[in-house]
């Protein structure tokens, strides 16, 4: 059975949400400033962090509603909207698996351009060989089973990101770039259908939450303060390196620079080195992207059980069952507000963990080195996936939640409701504009 462990330090946690959020949605932030200017390119970062940081708060706060140690959106839904829950774990199944095969794919692309000659691999194979290749690193980091696990490889990862900011400011200052490659710079966008046409980038470069609950259920310390200064430290630190980066990258290149910037720069060995540590970031990201994978696919498994095969099944309220874990019996603060909620404790036996993720694992790389491009797939998966995870679902918990152990519920918890209801239909408006402009632009 695999063992939930509470033993990930606050550091720990927050190199682990960091590496989540600050992945390769970072390369794509100059190019979001193209179409929106500087200062509303500025404004939409802070506009995005402002309110993923509050789905995540959502999440942190929300989380205390389930047994401990056993937050997922998949329990959260069974006490809120049971009937929807193995539709959202569908979702972000969907989205976070699309993700990790858009690494795989990305690793297949930039390696041929870093190392030009492989003997005995015929050039039109190059991006099959690469991708397989990373087989070496991403597998055995797949099989890990907590995300502490991952902090060692998290904190490289967060060292290539650092690499790359710096590469993309230093370019800068110094000026090297030659004037060529420079377009025109804006304060403002030229039209606001500009600005749809890169919504997803700035809101997506946010996206964390895929991990939130395995972070929760991990961390030594669960107490709301602790976890809600983490949040507040990830999302700080995250939109300051994103405004850098964009300002720097969108200065240097204006209104041509591409879509993953370090492929806008001339040939050098600090770009080439760039590139290879944007191979190195997505190689330590891709576990962390199968992490929740496959514990969305194990919950629709569970779900099936119970729900397709009549499997028995109870909730976390003391009824005896044999496929669930028993509740954690304590009343501190990391305890349940509802103890007799209907939470489901989820069974993921190590056979069954090992099971998924070699699944996943062969479907990921059998579709990088089959699909020549699904763009436009990931992008309407993103933008249904991603945004559910970050605000739907997180402002449906809080909207039902919040204040729900009480009668009388505080003036502070009836805000903190509105406000998940406003974030909910923040995310419906955010889905409708990334769809739209996935579809039509």
């Amino acid at each position: 059975m695999v063992e939930l462990t509470s033993s990930a330090s606050q550091k720990s946690s927050l190199v682990s949400l960091l590496k989540t959020i600050a992945g390769a949605g970072l390369l794509s932030i100059p190019f979001a400033f193209s179409t929106d200017g500087l200062i509303c390119g500025i404004l939409m970062i802070v506009l995005a962090g402002v309110t993923s940081g509050y789905g995540l708060f959502l999440q942190v706060y929300t989380s205390k509603y389930v047994p401990t140690g056993h937050a997922t959106f998949f329990n959260l839904c069974s006490i809120t909207y049971p009937t929807l829950s193995v539709v959202f774990d569908i979702a972000i199944a969907t989205q976070c698996f699309g993700c990790a095969i858009s690494y795989l794919v990305l690793i297949g692309d930039l390696m041929p351009t870093i190392i030009t000659e492989v003997p005995f691999i015929s050039r039109e194979n190059y991006k099959q060989f690469w991708t397989l290749s990373s087989a070496v690193l991403c597998v055995p980091l797949s099989f890990l089973k907590n995300l502490d696990s991952l902090k060692y490889t998290s904190v490289l990862g967060l060292a290539a990101i650092g690499y790359v900011a710096v590469l993309v400011v230093a370019q800068f200052v110094l000026g090297s770039v030659p004037a060529s490659y420079k377009g025109e710079v804006s304060l403002f966008p030229q039209s606001v259908t500009g600005i749809f046409s890169t919504f997803s980038i700035v809101v997506f470069a946010f996206t964390g939450h895929q991990n939130m609950f395995s972070i929760i259920n991990e961390a030594r310390n669960k107490s709301l303060s602790s976890l809600s200064t983490l949040v507040n430290l990830a999302v700080i630190i995250s939109g300051i390196l994103f405004i850098i980066v964009g300002v720097a990258g969108y200065l240097t290149f204006g209104d041509l620079v591409n879509g993953n910037v370090v492929l806008s720069y001339p040939n050098a060995v600090s770009t080439t080195l760039g590139r290879f540590a944007i191979v190195f970031m997505v190689v330590f990201s891709f576990p962390l992207m199968i992490h929740p994978a496959r514990i969305s696919v194990n919950n629709i498994y569970f779900w099936t059980l119970v729900n397709v095969f009549g499997k028995t099944t109870h909730a976390a309220n003391g009824e005896s069952n044999s496929l669930l874990l028993p509740p954690d019996q304590d009343h501190d603060e990391t305890s349940p507000l509802i103890p007799n909620n209907k939470a489901y404790l989820v069974p993921f036996p190590d056979s069954t963990l090992y099971a998924i993720t070699a699944i996943l694992l062969l479907v990921g790389y059998t579709a990088a080195i089959s699909i020549k491009s699904f763009a436009l797939v990931l992008a309407v998966v993103g933008a249904t996936g991603s945004t559910a995870i970050s605000f739907i679902l997180p402002g449906l918990f809080g909207y039902k939640l919040i204040g729900s152990e009480s009668d009388d519920p505080s003036s502070l918890e009836r805000i903190l409701k509105v406000l998940g209801l406003c974030l909910t239909i923040w995310g419906v408006t955010v889905m409708v504009v990334c769809l739209y402009s996935s579809l039509a632009l």
